[in-house]
This record gives structure tokens, sequence and C-alpha cells, in this order.
């Protein structure tokens, strides 16, 4: 019923919208999904978004003003910022990238390479290499969250900063990530946590590094990059092209998401103070950060979703390859032909909740910004919020919103 429908652009009508009868969804089951979001005290405090598409219809959606601060009131033009959703949103330029330039890199490329020359970020070898297990990491290394590197995001410059004994530059993002300088106390970059491509770990600093080498080759930030090749083209709203923030990463200390308009953060050079960066020039330069901080309404979150449903197509046209697609959200496979973690390039692979199809997806981020893509179902959920609980807590509050929502849907 939807193949063949992509929403026109908020401003010529957005998303078609129908009574859930219609499709033969349980409009009372559906109802108890909402109930249970809409009154959660994860929802209440800090406000929060639910929006549900089948078929290519709107069947759900409502916008929870939260009692404690947040978007006053939350309304479908309000933004948020998805947080490391928007890793889902950098590993769609990635795919659509390495179409692209596929005679100048491939998945199996090496990021940092043996020298100069060689490598898709030569900035990083203005110093000596921290750690020389780091010419071993792939670009499907830094995507697939196996590249090695650390965790801790310090936004907030928690610690005095110092440069490791005998390197030197800037105090700045991507000199950060190359591991040449570092926080007390918090670990770093200097060191890889295991051999690339043999071990898991969430971080953001392998992905920015890809971004870098986007940027070298294509001579454009991934922000602008993305928004030609496919955001625009899909009817997102235009500032999502242009519109920068160097003031990261919250709105205040509650770690509140909100925003008034759309954008991208930008990190590396003056005035900019991601990952805890003392906001002085880098020689690198700034680029689109991709582990964070794109901002946006539900509306036009869940145009990107109904994308990776459509396998990459909009209107007739192949946006974003199929096949990358495919392989994105599908767990990653290491060298030796096994699976353990949930997790493919930037997406998420929900294949473990019981009452979840096997063949759903997600985009997930802090505060439970998230999307979640059920093929066998033609489904789309996009959840939006500003409080972030425990990590049980959080998994069983959105297995649960999705789960709900499901049982209304006809089999």
């Amino acid at each position: 019923m939807s193949e063949d429908y992509y929403p026109p652009p908020e401003n010529d009508g957005g998303w078609r919208v129908t009574d859930p009868e219609t499709l033969g969804v349980d409009a009372e089951k559906l109802k108890v999904a909402y109930d249970f979001h809409d009154n959660s005290e994860y929802t209440m405090g800090h406000g929060g978004a639910l929006l549900v598409i089948y078929k290519g219809y709107v069947i759900g959606e409502s916008y929870v003003t939260g009692t404690e601060g947040g978007p006053h009131p939350w309304r479908p033009t309000s933004c948020n910022d998805v947080k490391s959703s928007t890793k889902s949103v950098f590993g769609t330029a990635v795919g659509v990238f390495l179409d692209e330039f596929k005679d100048k890199v491939t998945l199996d490329s090496y990021l940092v390479g043996n020298s100069r020359e060689e490598s898709l970020i030569p900035q990083i070898w203005d110093q000596p290499l921290t750690d020389i297990r780091k010419r071993d990491i792939r670009v499907r290394h830094a995507i697939s969250m196996t590249s090695g590197h650390e965790s801790d995001e310090p936004w907030l410059a928690p610690a005095p900063r110092h440069h490791y004994k005998d390197y030197k530059g800037a105090l700045n993002m991507y000199e950060y990530c190359f591991g040449w300088w570092y926080f007390e106390g918090v670990p770093a970059h200097h060191t890889l946590m295991f051999n690339p491509g043999t071990g898991f770990n969430y971080s953001n600093f392998g992905m920015e590094q890809v971004a870098l080498a986007m940027r070298n080759i294509s001579g454009e930030q991934v922000g602008p990059y993305v928004y030609d090749r496919v955001l625009g083209r899909i009817g997102m709203d235009i500032r999502l092209r242009d519109n920068q923030y160097r003031e990261m990463v919250y709105n205040d200390p509650r770690e509140l998401n909100f925003s008034d308009e759309p954008g991208w953060g930008v990190g590396g050079s003056t005035g900019c103070n991601a990952y805890g960066a003392d906001r002085s020039d880098s020689p690198i330069g700034h680029n689109t950060i991709v582990g964070s901080t794109f901002r946006c309404t539900v509306r036009d979150y869940a145009r990107l979703a109904y994308l990776w449903l459509r396998k990459g197509k909009w209107g007739g046209e192949q946006l974003v390859p199929e096949q990358w697609l495919k392989v994105a959200t599908s767990r990653f496979v290491r060298d030796n032909g096994e699976t353990p973690s949930p997790y493919g390039y930037t997406f998420w692979v929900m294949d473990e909740w019981e009452k979840v199809p096997k063949d759903c997806y997600a985009s997930r981020g802090h505060n439970m910004n998230d999307s979640y893509v059920i093929p066998s179902l033609d489904l789309v959920i996009v959840r939006f919020g500003n409080e972030n609980p425990a990590r049980d807590r959080r998994v069983e509050f959105v297995e649960t919103v999705v789960s709900k929502v499901i049982a209304a849907i006809p089999k």
C-alpha cells in the first residue's frame, strides 16, 4: 500500500495521516502504547514525543511538554538533538560516500595506513603515531565500534588538559581523537583498548576520524554532503544543510536536548567546545560532528527512518545503495566469522527482543532519542526525549513501548 508513497516536505503538506482502524490497526491497543509512553516518568519529567508510521501513514503522534523543563510547549515543529542517533545519519552518508568514491576508498581501506602518503587522514601523521596498532584500523572497524578507541566523551572539560610526553599541537577535537592530549583521570586515545577488529567498544572517536577522511576526499563537511545527496531530497529542513552549532553539548546541566531550530554541531577549530576542546584554533580545521549533535523534528527524522525502510529509495530514486543498508543494519561479521555484538555499521540490530520481529533495527541515542524500523511490518517508530535512566530501565522502557505498538499492528 505504501510502496509508491513518499511524503512531501512539511511546508507542502507533510505526512499523510489516517485513523488506525482504516488500516486494520487495533486502536485500543495503540492507545495503550501511547498511554504508557506519555504517562511514563521518563516522558512526563522533561518531555517527549512518539510518532508511529504504518504503511506510510501517521497512525499515532504525541508531544508531551515536561513538567520539569523542556520545549514549552513541545509540538511537531520542536527540534531535539538526537544524540547518538546521529551516528545512523552519518552511516547513511558513509554508504553514499563509499559508492561515490569507490575508486578511492572501500570498507577495507586502512584509515591511518603506514604513512602520510597512503593515509585517509594524513593529519594524524603530523605527530609520531601514538599506537602502532592504529595502522591496522580499517574503515569498517571505525564504523562498527571495533576500532579499539576508548568511550569517554569529556564534552565539558572535566579535568586539566595535558599533552602526552613528546607530543604537541592544539588542544582541540581531532588532536584529542588522535591521542595527542588527554584529561587527567579520563581514558583517552593515546593507546587503543584492543587490536582493531578483535573486540567491541562503543565510541565516537573512530567515526569522527572517518568523517575527517570523508572531508579530505570529498572536500565537503558531512552535513552539507549528506544534505545535498540525501536529506534535502527527502524533504528535510533546508537549515540542516548549513546550520552549525559550536556551543555543545547540552543546553543546561540536566542534559536537555531540545533546540529552537535544526542543524549540526561542528568541532575542531576556534570557538568550539566539542570533546572538551579549549576553543583554540586547530590547523586541522572543523567538520560536522557525526557521533552526536544532529538536531531536527520528530517528523523529519521519521523521513530518514522511512528512507531506510524503503531500502534507500525515495520517489523512484535510489539515494542510498540498497546493499549498503542491508549490511549496515545487519550484525557486523568479524574476520573469524563471529557476530557477537548486536551492531552493524552505525545501526543497532534488535534481534534479541522477545515480542519484536527479528528484522527490527534501530538508531539509538542518549535520552532515548531513538528510531525503530521493522520492514516485515512496514512500520517506523520514532521516539524523542530528554531523560536518560539507568541502562536496564532504559531498555525496559523502550522495549515496552515498541512491543505495545507492535501488539496493535495486524500480523
